[in-house]
């Protein structure tokens, strides 16, 4: 029953997002925006998938419901300042401001619909492993990308660390360390990449317009379809990260400290915009806040209480918990259950008498002596003259002639 309320709401959000008329006016903005945090929270509520999940274990009819991350940040990116100025303008009510008060609320825009889109990549790529777990996906195609989304993880989380809710991914330090030091073959090798990607994943997935025809199709295909949607999806993100990157960057600039005193008047009719940067001020604690424009997304680390429990008394999960804490402890634990019970040797007979020989434990066994053929005749006259030069050298050196130290100072 949840499973149909969740399908019938996507549908219907769908629907309004392929019939936006432009440009977007406020209310229908504010509409299908509380469609889309409403879906959201069904489908986080329905627990469709987990952490440890991968994406071969997803039911094909929930892998739709991964895009709306993704729609709904691309939405809000797109329609949000237009919207409110619309309004504005509607109402008579510019003034001289207009200009910095549009910047500002751009850069909360971007601030939001940032975490918007990398939740949906995160989700889909780190935690589910959409690409890499693929086996009918050449992941080499697919390296640069995997590298780039690495990277960014890495980066946005030690910018949010350092800077709270306006820490972003600078992209001159991306590009540096995801290009070595900014290596413009590389970038344009990943460009050119990433369009090829594009159109092939482009055609693969027109048969969605002819929704009768995709409906009849084999299940296998289906989800076969779904999957080269996400990852076009991810290939799109990586390049609206990295505008949005670039644009924060330079509207930070613009609009510089002016952003935190303007930052109180910003309103969508009620819906606020202000993100505060301590932690007990995250709308998704706060009870009877109504239409948050944040609702169900922070750029927050999430802290969850270690002392409350997994399960309760029926069984039911009551926060969010890991088997393993990384997939190299999964890879160690994997190798003890499959392994052979026992400590195997980690190097041969041949490489241990080595280095036994090398350490001192061990004698090298001495060489038995060449047989001599008495009728190599070479050999013979070679040894003869050797055992003459060796009685030369004892004539003219009589034992005991050598340095006897008398030429001590």
């Amino acid at each position: 029953m949840e499973k149909e309320s969740i399908s019938a709401k996507y549908s219907s959000v769908h629907d309004e997002l392929e019939h936006i008329s432009k440009p977007i006016s406020f209310k229908q903005f504010q509409k299908i925006h509380k469609d889309l945090i409403d879906l959201t929270t069904l489908i986080e509520n329905a627990d469709l998938w987990s952490d440890n999940d991968r994406i071969d274990e997803i039911d094909t009819n929930s892998l739709k419901y991964l895009l709306v991350f993704y729609e709904h940040g691309k939405f809000v990116d797109s329609n949000a300042v237009s919207a409110q100025f619309n309004n504005n303008e509607n109402n008579n009510n510019s003034n001289k401001n207009d200009s910095m008060k549009r910047n500002t609320l751009r850069l909360i825009v971007l601030q939001i619909s940032e975490s918007m889109i990398w939740k949906f990549v995160s989700v889909v790529i780190i935690n589910l492993k959409l690409i890499q777990e693929n086996n009918e996906i050449n992941e080499n195609e697919f390296k640069n990308i995997i590298k780039w989304i690495y990277t960014y993880s890495d980066l946005r989380q030690k910018e949010i660390s350092n800077f709270g809710s306006k820490g972003f991914v600078k992209l001159n330090e991306l590009e540096k360390i995801n290009f070595n030091n900014g290596d413009p073959i590389a970038r344009r090798d990943m460009k050119i990449n990433k369009f090829k990607i594009e159109k092939e994943l482009n055609l693969k997935i027109k048969i969605l317009e002819d929704k009768e025809t995709f409906n009849k199709l084999d299940d296998e295909i289906i989800r076969k379809i779904r999957i080269d949607q996400l990852i076009l999806a991810v290939v799109d993100s990586v390049g609206i990260l990295e505008s949005m990157s670039m644009e924060r960057e330079m509207l930070t600039n613009i609009v510089g400290n002016e952003s935190d005193n303007d930052l109180q008047q910003l309103n969508i009719d009620g819906i606020k915009l202000n993100i505060e940067d301590n932690e007990d001020s995250d709308l998704r604690k706060k009870k009877n806040v109504v239409n948050s424009f944040d609702k169900g997304y922070t750029d927050k680390l999430e802290n969850f209480q270690r002392d409350n429990p997994i399960l309760s008394k029926e069984g039911k999960v009551l926060r969010p918990f890991t088997i393993v804490s990384s997939d190299q402890k999964k890879k160690e634990l994997q190798s003890k259950v499959f392994g052979t019970g026992q400590v195997l040797p980690t190097m041969t007979v041949e490489e241990l008498v080595e280095q036994e020989l090398q350490n001192g434990g061990m004698v090298k066994p001495q060489e038995p002596e060449p047989e001599v053929d008495e009728d190599d005749y070479k050999w013979q006259d070679k040894e003869t003259h050797r055992l003459r030069e060796w009685d030369e050298f004892t004539d003219t050196h009589k034992k005991g002639s050598g340095n006897k130290m008398g030429n001590l100072g």
